[in-house]
């Protein structure tokens, strides 16, 4: 299956006209399009005429129009890319049943990041040697109010679905649709790409392409930084990583031989080997657990008390659940970036988990640096002092249901954090890091304000759970 996205309109009727094969040169045409629908109110469009024992298609899309121009105008940025127009297209010969489309179609704009407040509408066209389905949607989504957001002034408001790594976004969709239906795959993996001019061998950025390729087809590829560094270390490729206060700028790689150069990912195979693109290939990075193998220190500062930097790490916790009620499952829906249901391995448990992260405000009262380990150590026994109080605290807020955490988990899987903790941190003129003396009400505040409403919903569906077992 191959996706393509069409450039971005402001306005709608156009692609849905021919979309829907809705002008008078398409008559003939319209035999071979097939509405699958989407996510709007209107219906089909289409109606059938019997002429002269002849069967002739006709369509309306006024309707559809106006309910896309309608909803699209509640949104009152200053961008004109309100229009998407997306094409997923079958290998010659293969070809979908109805209902199959109509999951692939979705599964596809989910993971571009249209949500139950978009609108889209998909057709299927069957005119050419290749089946395909055409989809037009308006980027145009609601943003519930957050009050843990630093937008949380603009309350509940219209903004735009992020284009941000389309491109990317819409080949792992189609990638997992291929797997699904047994469809047939593009002949590039993903790896392939032409070598330089000159001889292949000599060609650094092709032979490091090359490697990773084989280090990720393995069954020990990587999953985090640093397990990222040490498999390309194996293979000979070294790895050094550009950092602006304290965030990652760029990755480059290079050969570990006499003439080796340093090369960007960007270079190499920029959807594979870029910093951002290795996370969304799956290779987490978190700056506790990883800096040290990616040579990343903590910067020097100024004398005088102020913030050098946010640091800290995030972590998984689960809570044992009996059985959710209508509500809770509505908040996991609404809320399925922070939150998700888990069953053990042998699915006789269920758990809900999240991520909580803390991050630590750290003022410094000397320019000594800090050497990368003692940062490290130190952090890791603040880490160890704070943990007792949040198991407690979360033992409270959800009183009568177990609760654990897991610290090996890959926290990359939920793009949001449902708790997350800032404390306050001061380093001593020893260098020393030391909990601020009020840092136990701060997190508890912090613990109570952002988890009280999700724990008493999972009080009322477990309460719910026990009285349909007593009934």
């Amino acid at each position: 299956m191959i996706s393509k996205g069409k450039e971005f309109s402001p306005t709608f009727r156009n692609r849905i006209v021919y979309e829907f094969a809705a002008r008078v040169q398409d008559f003939e045409k319209r035999k071979n399009v097939e509405f699958i629908g989407g996510n709007l109110i209107s219906k089909n469009p289409y109606y059938e005429v019997m002429d002269d024992g002849e069967r002739k298609v006709f369509v309306d899309v006024e309707p559809i129009i106006h309910e896309f121009e309608s909803y699209t105008s509640l949104y009152k940025g200053e961008s004109k890319k309100l229009c998407g127009h997306y094409i997923l297209s079958l290998s010659k010969g293969e070809t979908l049943m109805t209902a199959e489309w109509t999951e692939a179609v979705r599964k596809y704009m989910s993971d571009l990041g249209y949500d139950e407040t978009t609108k889209y509408v998909a057709v299927i066209h069957r005119d050419t040697d290749c089946e395909h389905a055409h989809i037009v949607s308006s980027r145009v989504r609601l943003v519930e109010a957050d009050p843990l957001s630093s937008r949380s002034a603009l309350g509940a408001h219209f903004e735009l679905v992020s284009d941000r790594n389309d491109r990317f976004k819409g080949m792992d969709a189609v990638r997992e649709i291929e797997q699904l239906y047994d469809l047939a795959v593009p002949l590039s993996d993903g790896w392939t790409k032409e070598p330089g001019k000159g001889d292949p061998e000599k060609d650094q950025a092709h032979i490091i392409r090359g490697i990773s390729k084989a280090i990720f087809k393995a069954s020990n590829r990587p999953v985090n930084m640093s397990q990222l560094v040490d498999r390309f270390a194996e293979r000979g490729i070294q790895i050094r990583v550009r950092d602006k206060s304290g965030l990652v700028e760029g990755i480059s790689y290079r050969l570990d031989r006499q003439d080796g150069r340093w090369i960007s990912g960007s270079t190499i195979m920029s959807t594979k080997l870029t910093f951002q693109s290795l996370q969304r290939n799956g290779v987490s990075y978190i700056a506790f657990r990883d800096n040290a193998k990616l040579g990343l220190g903590m910067p020097t500062a100024s004398p005088d008390a102020q913030s050098v930097r946010n640091d800290g790490a995030l972590f998984r916790a689960y809570v044992k659940i009996s059985k959710p009620n209508e509500r809770l499952k509505s908040y996991f829906s609404k809320h399925s970036k922070r939150t998700y249901m888990h069953y053990s391995n042998d699915r006789t448990q269920l758990f809900m988990g999240f991520n909580f992260g803390i991050s630590f405000t750290q003022r410094k009262k000397t320019r000594s640096e800090v050497e990368l380990e003692i940062e490290r150590e130190r952090v890791a026994k603040l880490l160890t002092e704070m943990f007792k109080l949040i198991q407690d605290i979360m033992d409270t807020l959800f009183r009568g249901m177990a609760v654990h955490f897991d610290q090996e988990a890959n926290v990359a899987d939920y793009p949001q954090t449902a708790l997350r903790l800032n404390t306050p941190v001061i380093v001593d003129s020893t260098g020393q890091f030391v909990l601020d003396e009020n840092w136990e009400e701060s997190v508890m505040v912090q613990t109570r304000n952002q988890l009280s409403s999700l724990a008493k919903i999972c009080h009322e569906s477990e309460r719910e759970a026990v009285l349909g077992l007593n009934a």
